[in-house]
């Protein structure tokens, strides 16, 4: 049922209500989240805003590679990760690794001016989890 044609009632029932020009936008983004092929890699962020999780799929051509051997869930303090955004803006590619403590290391291959390749390497420790 078209939005105009809803009543205020009807309205007020749903969180979230959107338009859009052209379906087949919504049609492409349906067909990536809700069937990703398993093991993948998620990225997901909490906040007063919102929560956000962003599935890759193992072979997804984002991916140049993903080994994994077991699931594994960490969560990393934003303010630790924040002084690596200036080295992922200028990056090429990135290495994301995690070992078995949680540790994260994150490799940015960055070309400089001369088209050197040089790499910025940035490790962040996980946050620790206290349990009841």
């Amino acid at each position: 049922m078209p939005l105009s044609t809803q009543s205020q009632a009807d309205i007020d029932q749903y969180i979230l209500i959107a338009s859009l020009d052209n379906a087949r936008n919504l049609s492409n983004i349906l067909k990536i989240t809700m069937s990703p092929s398993h093991p993948y890699f998620r990225l997901s962020t909490f906040g007063n805003s919102g929560n956000a999780h962003y599935d890759y799929p193992k072979d997804s051509d984002m991916m140049e590679l993903f080994q994994c051997t077991k699931i594994q869930t960490n969560r990393y303090k934003m303010s630790l990760l924040k002084p690596s955004t200036k080295a992922l803006a200028l990056s090429c590619k990135v290495s994301v690794r995690t070992d078995s403590r949680g540790f994260l290391s994150l490799q940015y291959l960055v070309r400089n001016d001369d088209g050197q390749i040089c790499f910025v390497e940035y490790y962040c420790c996980p946050d620790e989890v206290e349990e009841e």
